[in-house]
């Protein structure tokens, strides 16, 4: 199971920790969402919004809260401490939900200093015959921003929540803070907390609807407006994301029989043999302007920017095999390889390098064909062999199949597999 696919099946259950982080933005998919929230985040010049969250999640398969998540994560190092936690979750939370936190926040806050307030002007009102009201003033600052946090609110709905927040936990809170102080001639009804949660709920929808106002008329055609501007922008996130892809050649090698050989044989005469079997490989590569892409067990996988190189390389490397198996094969059977050759378009992560290429159906199918190849021959595709001078017809006559792609196998004249100069006259 994907890192995606568990973390999408678990959600309820599961705690995130960095480690996971780490290791599920290795995924492609993860990438690609993180690179369009970045560049949505750019254009945008703010934060994304849940809808945008959406249009991400959509494109990319990719979870709402799986995206939030790893974008706070992405950039940290070390332990966090608690307000960086605090932090992360926070920013973690849908746009709705933030906005209710943070009213409860601003409730909180506007109740302590309203309190503090009261209690400090009624000791500056007796000692020193004056009333600043500095922490008062603060507390009606709290309150419109508490307010204005409504106004912005996307629908009436979360207006109406927010307001209702403010209002019901300020009169709570109020109480509280009230008592603690011990400020005299200050009464907190208790049936007067419905009226306070209700009156603020009303307040707050009358000006989300004054905010939005101006954009009801138009809402349905601002809408189509926005998706399409979204649109445009994924558009051009896609196209920025396809800047690494190109036509590539991948040419997979295996050696046959490979465990079979090594079984009974001198462990320094099995790791002599194929390390110089890899350095083989590796000159014959970068002569016709390859690299090695990845190794896996015996098998390489070499990448070429065009199907004739590659061809060159397999055929140098095949008949090359008798030299080897003659000079620097220690152990008493020779090697004999099988070749696949295929080419297509892939994406690489950085542009310009194949080596970055982790996941590509190109691979897969060089891979195939080089299973499907009979021992010391090279399995072209068609469509690597379209780029041959000459094309197809210089390969050979004939041909195997793998998943619907066809490949014509290249043969030596005169097979040599299982020639081995002797070890005196080798070693001479």
């Amino acid at each position: 199971m994907s890192p995606i696919h568990e973390y999408n099946s678990d959600m309820g259950t599961r705690v995130l920790e960095k480690n996971d982080a780490r290791e599920m933005m290795r995924d492609p998919m993860v990438l690609q969402a993180l690179q369009l929230a970045d560049r949505l985040r750019e254009v945008k010049g703010e934060d994304l919004e849940s809808d945008e969250y959406f249009a991400i999640s959509e494109a990319t398969g990719v979870s709402e809260e799986y995206i939030r998540f790893l974008e706070q994560n992405k950039g940290s190092n070390g332990a966090q401490n608690f307000l960086d936690r605090l932090r992360t979750q926070f920013f973690s939370l849908d746009t709705d939900t933030r906005r209710y936190v943070s009213t409860g926040i601003l409730a909180t806050l506007f109740s302590m200093l309203l309190a503090i307030g009261l209690r400090i002007d009624t000791y500056t009102a007796f000692a020193l015959k004056s009333n600043y009201s500095v922490f008062q003033t603060i507390s009606y600052v709290l309150a419109i921003g508490a307010f204005y946090n409504a106004a912005v609110s996307k629908s009436v709905k979360s207006a109406a929540i927010v307001g209702g927040i403010f209002g019901g936990l300020s009169y709570v809170l109020g109480s509280v803070f009230a008592m603690v102080m011990v400020i005299p001639n200050l009464n907190f009804p208790p049936p007067l907390v419905v009226v306070s949660a209700g009156a603020s709920s009303l307040l707050a929808m009358l000006l989300q609807m004054i905010f939005h106002g101006g954009k009801k008329g138009s809402s349905s055609v601002d809408r189509t407006s926005a998706r399409q501007d979204l649109l445009k922008q994924l558009v051009d996130l896609q196209d920025h994301l396809r800047e690494g892809q190109q036509a590539a050649t991948f040419l997979s090698l295996d050696v046959v029989g490979s465990t079979r050989m090594k079984l009974g044989a001198d462990v320094l005469s099995v790791e002599f043999t194929f390390t110089e079997y890899h350095n083989y490989v590796a000159r014959i590569a970068e002569k016709h302007f390859g690299n090695i892409h990845s190794t896996a067990g015996d098998g390489i996988t070499v990448a070429f920017e065009h199907p004739q190189n590659a061809f060159n390389a397999a055929r140098q490397i095949q008949t090359g095999l008798v030299e080897f198996n003659a000079f620097r094969n220690k152990i008493d059977t020779p090697l004999q390889l099988r070749a696949g050759i295929h080419t297509g378009q892939v994406l690489a992560p950085e542009a310009g390098n194949m080596s970055s290429i982790n996941f590509a159906s190109v691979i897969d199918i060089a891979a195939h064909l080089q299973k499907e190849c009979p021992i010391g021959g090279v399995a072209v595709s068609d469509e690597a062999g379209a780029g041959l001078n000459g094309g197809s017809t210089v390969i050979g006559s004939e041909r195997v199949c793998v998943h619907d792609t066809w490949a014509t196998v290249w043969k030596r004249k005169k097979s040599l597999d299982h020639f081995k100069m002797p070890e005196a006259l080798a070693q001479s």
